[in-house]
C-alpha cells in the first residue's frame, strides 16, 4: 500500500513540474475559443489544431536534445537522470533548468514574426486551420518570452538571435 501511494505522489510531483506545457495547451484552447466566438462557428478539428499548435514549438527542445545539443552539459545531465531512472529529479531539473538553455534554434523573435506573417496570410485567404495553428504557435512563444521575463528578469538571449548559437 505504501509503495503505490509513493508512486502516485511521485506522479503528482512530475505533473506539477510539467504544468508549463499545460499552460501552453490551455492558451491554445483559449485562442481556438476566441476564434470560434469571432467566426460564429465551431469545428472539432480546430480544438486539435490548437493543441498541436500549442505543443509544436517545443519540438525544438527535442531537436536540441537528440541532435545539435547532444554534447552539451544540459543534455548529458538529462541522460544521466534517465539512465538512473530518477524521474522526479529529471522533471525538476527540466522544469527549473530549461530557461537557461539558450541555444535553441527556433525560439527567437524572427520565427514569431514569420508565424505572424503566415497567420495573416491564412486569415486573408480564409484558411481557418492556419489561423488557429499559427496563432497557437505565436501564443506559445509569447508565453515563453513572458515566462523568461518573470523567471529570469530579462528576455533569454536566444530570442534575439537567428538560429542556434555558434
Amino acid at each position: 500500500m505504501r509503495l503505490s501511494f509513493a508512486r502516485v505522489k511521485g506522479l503528482g510531483f512530475i505533473l506539477w513540474q510539467s504544468r508549463h506545457m499545460g499552460y501552453h495547451v490551455l492558451l491554445g484552447l483559449v485562442w481556438a475559443w476566441f476564434l470560434r466566438e469571432k467566426w460564429g462557428s465551431f469545428n472539432p478539428k480546430w480544438v486539435w489544431t490548437a493543441i498541436i499548435g500549442s505543443l509544436l514549438p517545443d519540438i525544438d527542445h527535442l531537436q536540441y536534445f537528440l541532435g545539435y545539443g547532444k554534447q552539451e552539459t544540459y543534455t548529458k545531465q538529462i541522460v544521466g537522470f534517465l539512465k538512473a531512472r530518477q524521474w522526479r529529479s529529471l522533471a525538476h531539473f527540466i522544469a527549473t533548468g530549461h530557461k537557461y538553455n539558450t541555444n535553441l534554434s527556433y525560439h527567437n523573435i524572427y520565427i514569431v514574426v514569420i508565424l505572424l506573417g503566415l497567420a495573416l496570410v491564412s486569415s486573408r485567404i480564409d484558411w481557418e486551420v492556419g489561423v488557429i495553428l499559427f496563432g497557437a504557435m505565436i501564443l506559445h512563444y509569447l508565453l515563453d518570452i513572458f515566462d523568461d521575463i518573470v523567471q529570469l528578469g530579462t528576455v533569454n538571449p536566444n530570442w534575439k538571435r537567428w538560429g542556434k548559437q555558434k
